[in-house]
């Protein structure tokens, strides 16, 4: 409690009283028994750089590519649509006389390459998903593969895809990079040849675009009617006026039938004097 004890000394009373009040000031310091403190970091795994006792520094990209050439690398935002392909590859830069092999590639809907909510790719070097394509060309240092674009069912709005990579040396021919795909057929078949331990590289995320635009929408109708086009709202209010016109005019016109008199049947016509004269005359 903090007191303000020097009130102004009313005059007149030999400095005996006051009319000012005596200030109090509470005060109180308190701290929370639990603090939850929060920091964002945006996660890129498309690099890997390894160094392993046989096989030298190398590194590891994967990349998602435009289209089936593999030339250029795909710098959008990452929105595609749903069933297009789309084109990765993993490229090892190293010393000569290494090669690789896509042993298995999954998704997830997290960037934790262990997330049970997961969906295979690739296993054993084989494509397990019916749009999967492998492109075994002759590059012993950049594997290809492709799949159709796809999305987790719920409330996931990304696809992270990671890959694992052997290394092994291209010269040794019973090295399991070099038996390539094993069916279930060949698997007991355990590969006595060179290799690394795996490497898990990582790209993503890939978005749905559609889920997108119709979150934007969803957003601009949220927003309230300040964010409609203007002109829009000119040409439906144009419409209504147009379609209330059309409707009072086809009205209009029906009654005016229905007062109209009927010009079916026979009506008397009228006779001169000549004519009645005449006809006495017969």
């Amino acid at each position: 409690m903090v007191t303000y004890y020097k009130p102004r000394l009313e005059n007149g009373t030999n400095e005996l009283i006051t009319r000012e009040h005596y200030l109090h000031i509470p005060v109180t310091c308190y701290l929370e028994r639990t603090q939850v403190l929060e920091e964002s970091f945006l996660p890129k795994g498309d690099l890997y750089v390894s160094g392993e006792e046989g096989y030298g520094e190398f590194s590891l990209n994967l990349d998602r590519y435009t289209n089936s050439g593999f030339y250029q690398p795909a710098k959008d935002s990452g929105e595609v649509m749903l069933g297009t392909p789309l084109y990765f590859g993993v490229r090892l830069t190293s010393v000569t006389n290494l090669t690789l092999l896509i042993e298995s590639c999954w998704a997830t809907s997290s960037p934790d390459p262990r997330d049970d909510h997961r969906y295979d790719i690739i296993e054993n070097g084989c494509a397990v998903d019916s749009t999967t394509v492998i492109y075994n060309w002759a590059s012993s240092t950049f594997k290809r593969f492709s799949i159709d674009a796809f999305t987790f069912i719920g409330g996931y709005d990304k696809v992270y895809v990671h890959c694992s990579i052997l290394i092994c040396d291209n010269n040794d021919s019973g090295s399991r990079c070099a038996q390539g795909c094993l069916a279930r057929s060949r698997r007991s078949l355990l590969p006595t040849g060179s290799r690394s331990k795996p490497h898990t590289i990582t790209i993503g995320p890939i978005s749905d675009a559609q889920r997108s635009q119709r979150a934007m929408l969803i957003n601009t109708i949220d927003d309230g009617p300040e964010s409609h086009d203007p002109l829009m709202i000119v040409a439906v209010s144009a419409l209504c006026v147009l379609i209330a016109l059309t409707v009072i005019m086809a009205l209009m016109m029906v009654r005016m039938r229905r007062r109209r008199p009927e010009l079916t049947g026979y009506r008397r016509v009228g006779i001169t004097e000549q004519d009645a004269e005449r006809k006495r005359g017969e």
